[in-house]
C-alpha cells in the first residue's frame, strides 16, 4: 500500500530552511512519497537549501512552478494569488501513483507511518479523513532538534488537538475541525473522484472544507481524527491568504459567484466545476526526483 504526501509553499514570509528541514524529514519519516510544489518563488526553490541533509531514495518529487510557468498556466486569470495551494495540490495529485494521498502545509509535523497504517488498515476505502492539528511552539521544536523523535513522543501527553470546528456558514457542516486543510488523508480513488480541488477558487479560501463537502456530494464519508497526532509549528508571520468576507450579505442576497467567496463554495456548492483536465493533465509539467 503506497502512500504519498503533497506540501507547497513561496518561499518568502516565514517559510525558513530550518523549518521546512524539520517538515521534510518528518514526512520521509511517514511516508513512501513526498511531493513537493515550489510555487512561483522569487528566488530559487526552497528544497534545494536543504537537499543535502535529506535522504536521496527516489522518493521525492520536487515541482518548480517559476514565475514564467506561473504566468502562462494563469493567462485567464491576470489577478490570480502569487501562491496558489488548489493548483499546486492538484499538479501533484494528477501525478502520483500513490493508493492513498495526504495534503498539509509545510508547517506541520505528520503523524508516524504506523499510526497512518493503522487508519488505512481499519479503513473501508470510502473514507475522507481529515485530522485536527495540535499547537507546539517552533522555538521549542529548535531546542530539541537533537532528540526531535523523543519530544515528539513526549507532546503526545502535553498537547490537544482542537475540537472546536471553524465554520463558514450556519449551516456549514463540512468544516468539522479546526483549520480542516492542514491534514487531509485518502485514497486516491476518492481525489480522482471528486476531481482535486476546485481549479476557480484561485483565492484559496477554504478550499479545505468545499473538497470535503465534494467528497460528501459524491457518496463518500467524511470522518474528524482527533486521536492521531498531527502537530502545527507556531508562527507569527502569515503569508497572504486571499479571500474577502466584506460583501458576504450582499452575495448572500444575490446568490452571485464570486470565486474567491467561501459562501459560494460551501453554501451553495452543488458539483465539481473542474473538467477532466484538472491538474494539467495535459500540460507537461517538469519534476525531478531526488
Amino acid at each position: 500500500m503506497k502512500t504519498s504526501v503533497i506540501t507547497f509553499n513561496r518561499n518568502d514570509g516565514y517559510k525558513e530552511s530550518q523549518r521546512f528541514l524539520i517538515h521534510m524529514k518528518a514526512l520521509l519519516n511517514t511516508f513512501d512519497e513526498v511531493n513537493y510544489v515550489d510555487w512561483n518563488s522569487p528566488t530559487k526553490s526552497l528544497l534545494y537549501e536543504v537537499i543535502d541533509e535529506l535522504p536521496k531514495e527516489g522518493r521525492i518529487k520536487h515541482f518548480v512552478i517559476s514565475p514564467e510557468v506561473h504566468n502562462t498556466l494563469f493567462q485567464e486569470y491576470p489577478d490570480a494569488p502569487k501562491v496558489s495551494g488548489n493548483l499546486s495540490i492538484n499538479i501533484a495529485l494528477r501525478r502520483t501513483d500513490a493508493d492513498w494521498v495526504a495534503l498539509t502545509t509545510t508547517d506541520n509535523i505528520p503523524p508516524t507511518r504506523k499510526e497512518l497504517d493503522d487508519l488505512i488498515k481499519n479503513s473501508d476505502n470510502n473514507t475522507f479523513y481529515t485530522l485536527s492539528r495540535r499547537e507546539i511552539e517552533y522555538n521549542d521544536i529548535l531546542k530539541n532538534i537533537d532528540n526531535l523523535p523523543e519530544y515528539i513522543e513526549y507532546l503526545r501527553s502535553t498537547t490537544e488537538p482542537r475540537h472546536y470546528p471553524a465554520r463558514v456558514t450556519p449551516n456549514d457542516e463540512y468544516s468539522i475541525i479546526n483549520c480542516c486543510g492542514d491534514f487531509q488523508f485518502a485514497p486516491k480513488k476518492i481525489w480522482d473522484d471528486v476531481k482535486g480541488i476546485e481549479e476557480k477558487m484561485i483565492y484559496n479560501c477554504f478550499i479545505d472544507t468545499n473538497v470535503q463537502k465534494k467528497a460528501v456530494l459524491n457518496g463518500y464519508n467524511l470522518v474528524p481524527i482527533f486521536d492521531i497526532p498531527m502537530y502545527h509549528m507556531s508562527h507569527k508571520n502569515h503569508l497572504p491568504q486571499g479571500g474577502s468576507t466584506e460583501n458576504l450579505h450582499e452575495v448572500a442576497e444575490t446568490k452571485t459567484p464570486i470565486y474567491n467567496d467561501a459562501w459560494y463554495w460551501v453554501e451553495w456548492f452543488k458539483k465539481s466545476e473542474n473538467d477532466d483536465s484538472w491538474g494539467f493533465k495535459d500540460t507537461e509539467i517538469e519534476f525531478e526526483v531526488f
